[in-house]
């Protein structure tokens, strides 16, 4: 019984936190370097690191292009080949015309990615117009945080094609 003790301690020791299942170490440390924060079982791009738009505009300035295609690299050198990619708008005009920007903000962040190298066919689109804001649009400053577009990374994204 003496040397139990010593030998639970030790081996308590040993134990380490679980990697969240479907990522690698190595994905997670990329993933959360280049902002992203777990949500559920994937990751989401940080609020500070989100990409923003201009009022009715799906045009990225060429500083977030090149972020975008920074970013892709890192991603496919850490093994994650895709993303699903989210627009949003402000409340400010008709529902069906914020559902067509916001889409058409997440295909302009999806072809920034594949300039970078991501692969078109691992890209996943969909306009959530305005019917998701994070802040309030009764503001200026709540209208340009809703006009955004989140990157999703899943574990599926993590898998090379075929598996």
């Amino acid at each position: 019984m003496a040397f139990a003790v010593p030998l639970l301690v030790s081996l308590a020791a040993c134990v380490t936190m679980p990697e969240r299942v479907g990522f690698s170490a190595r994905q997670i440390e990329v993933l959360e370097g280049a902002g992203f924060r777990p949500v559920g079982s994937g990751y989401e791009l940080g609020i500070s690191n989100r990409v923003l738009f201009g009022f009715d505009s799906a045009g990225i300035v060429p500083e977030t292009a090149t972020m975008l295609a920074g970013l892709s690299k890192q991603l496919l050198d850490a093994e994650i080949y895709g993303a699903g990619i989210v627009g949003h708008t402000d409340a400010v005009g008709e529902d069906e015309y914020n559902v067509r920007l916001s889409r058409s903000r997440a295909e302009a962040v999806r072809d920034a990615l594949i300039a970078g190298g991501m692969d078109l066919t691992r890209m996943r689109v969909d306009g959530l117009g305005e019917s998701d804001p994070i802040e309030s649009n009764d503001s200026e400053t709540g209208r340009t945080q809703n006009r955004r577009v989140v990157i999703i990374v899943t574990p599926a994204d993590a898998l090379p094609v075929g598996r």
